[in-house]
C-alpha cells in the first residue's frame, strides 16, 4: 500500500496524540491567485517547522518548549477553485461529500438522510475555508501558540497578504476515557494494525487524482452536546441508546426479562478482552438501535470501503456561555479515511445512523432523542501525501 501519511495521525501501534488539539482556517484573501496563496503559505509552513523544534521568531536564538507538536495540512474545495489552481479539483471533495450549509434563518440538516441538524443558532458554516491546519500537543500553549505565530506571519505581510485566519476551534483529550455523557468513548475504534488500510487513498480512482494517492481525506463536525436533556433520560434508557453498560463499559448481548440490557460476560472485569471492544452480533431489534450497533455493522474487510469504518480521533469541548447554564460542552470529531464516502453513507444509511442523532429509533417520534447532538460546524479537506520535493505537502496544487 502506498502510505505517505502526514504526522498527526497518530495510527502506528504505541503512538498516542497529545492531550491538547486546535483546527485552524485560513481564507485566501479576494483577488489572490493559487500561486500567491502557496509562496503565503510555504513560508508559515517553514514557520511551523521551527516551532516542532521550540523556536519562536520573535525569541530568536532562545528556544522553548515545543511541548512535542505536531502539524497536518489539508485543502478544501475552494483551495482547488483558485485563480491558476494547478491541480483539478479531486471527485472525492466534490458535490456529494460536502455537508449541507445551514439555512439562511439557521440550523437545518447536515446531510440529506441524517438526524444530524446544525443548531438553531449556527447561520454559517465557519469550517469549510480553502485550508485548513490540525495543531496536536502535550500542551495547551503549543497549540495555542502555533495559532498566534500564524497570525503573526500573516500580519507581517501586511494589507496584501494573500491569506487570513478566519477562526478555530479547539480541544482536549480526557484521561478516563469518557465523553461529556459519562460513557466509555471511542471503545470500538480501529485496531492499530487496521488503520492504514482505512486511511490510505488507494489508486484505481480518475488518473488527474492519482497524486492523492497514499494521502487521506480529513473529515471534521464541530458537535455540541445537549447534557440537559441527555440527564433527563433515564440510566437504563441511556444505557439501551448507547449500547453498554454505563460503568463497565461492556457491550450488550440481549435484554432481560425486565428489558434491560445484558452485557458481554466474557468482558467482564477485562477493558482489553476483544468482547469488551467490539459489540456483539445482535438480533434484538432494541439493541440494533443502539448507538454501538448502528455505528459499527463490521461489514467486511476495514479497508473495503463498503465496511464504512473511519478511523476516529475525538478532542472534547467545553465553552462559555452568556446564558444558562454558562457552557456548551460538545467534542471536535475528526475522522480520516480513504474517501469520506464511508462517513456520509454512515450518516445518511437508515440501517446506520440515518435518520437518528445518536441511537434509538429514526425521526422524532418515541424512543428517539432528537436534541442530543447539535452541529456547529463541519467540512472535508484532502490531506495530501508527503512528497519529499514540495516545500510543503499539497504544494503542487498552488503550482509552486
Amino acid at each position: 500500500m502506498d502510505e505517505r501519511f502526514q504526522e498527526g495521525l497518530f495510527h502506528r501501534s504505541g503512538q498516542r496524540p497529545g492531550a491538547f488539539f486546535t483546527l485552524l482556517f485560513l481564507r485566501a484573501s479576494p483577488g489572490s491567485t493559487a500561486r500567491q496563496v502557496g509562496s503565503a503559505f510555504a513560508g508559515l509552513w517553514s514557520r511551523y517547522q521551527g516551532l516542532k523544534q521550540g523556536r519562536v521568531q520573535d525569541l530568536e536564538p532562545a528556544e522553548v518548549p515545543s511541548g512535542n507538536l505536531s502539524v497536518l495540512v489539508g485543502f478544501g474545495p475552494k483551495a482547488f477553485a483558485l485563480p491558476e489552481a494547478a491541480r483539478p479539483l479531486p471527485e472525492q471533495l466534490g458535490a456529494r461529500y460536502r455537508f449541507r450549509s445551514p439555512l439562511p434563518t439557521g440550523g437545518g440538516p447536515l446531510l440529506r438522510g441524517s438526524g444530524l441538524a446544525y443548531d438553531a443558532d449556527v447561520l454559517v458554516n465557519r469550517a469549510t475555508e480553502e485550508i485548513a491546519l490540525q495543531f496536536i500537543a502535550d500542551t495547551q500553549l503549543a497549540v495555542s501558540r502555533a495559532v498566534v505565530e500564524t497570525w503573526k506571519y500573516l500580519d507581517d505581510l501586511g494589507e496584501s497578504t494573500p491569506l487570513f485566519m478566519t477562526g478555530f476551534f479547539q480541544g482536549s483529550n480526557r484521561d478516563d476515557g469518557r465523553s461529556w455523557i459519562d460513557f466509555h468513548d471511542g471503545v470500538s475504534n480501529l485496531r492499530s494494525d487496521q488503520r492504514a488500510g482505512v486511511m490510505a487513498i488507494k489508486s484505481g480512482g480518475l488518473a488527474e487524482d492519482a497524486w492523492t494517492v497514499g494521502g487521506t481525506y480529513l473529515a471534521f463536525l464541530r458537535v455540541g452536546v445537549d447534557l440537559a436533556a441527555w440527564r433527563r433520560v433515564s440510566r437504563e434508557r441511556q444505557e439501551l441508546l448507547v449500547g453498554r453498560a454505563k460503568l463497565e463499559g461492556c457491550p450488550f448481548a440481549s435484554r432481560d426479562a425486565d428489558g434491560r440490557g445484558v452485557t458481554v460476560t466474557e468482558c467482564a472485569g477485562d477493558p482489553s478482552h476483544p468482547a469488551h471492544i467490539e459489540p456483539p452480533t445482535v438480533s434484538d431489534p432494541v439493541l440494533l438501535q443502539s448507538h454501538v450497533q448502528r455505528a459499527n455493522h463490521h461489514v467486511g474487510a476495514p479497508e473495503d470501503r463498503n465496511s464504512l469504518r473511519v478511523y476516529r480521533q475525538g478532542y472534547e469541548f467545553l465553552e462559555p456561555l452568556e446564558a444558562a447554564p454558562g457552557f456548551r460542552a460538545g467534542l471536535n470529531f475528526v475522522s480520516f479515511q480513504d474517501t469520506p464516502e464511508r462517513l456520509f453513507r454512515m450518516l445518511t444509511t437508515e440501517t446506520w445512523l440515518g435518520r437518528t442523532n445518536f441511537g434509538g429509533e429514526p425521526g422524532s417520534g418515541p424512543g428517539t432523542l432528537a436534541s442530543l447532538l447539535g452541529i456547529r460546524a463541519g467540512g472535508v479537506y484532502l490531506v495530501p501525501p508527503v512528497e519529499p520535493a514540495e516545500s510543503f505537502p499539497g504544494a503542487s496544487i498552488f503550482g509552486v
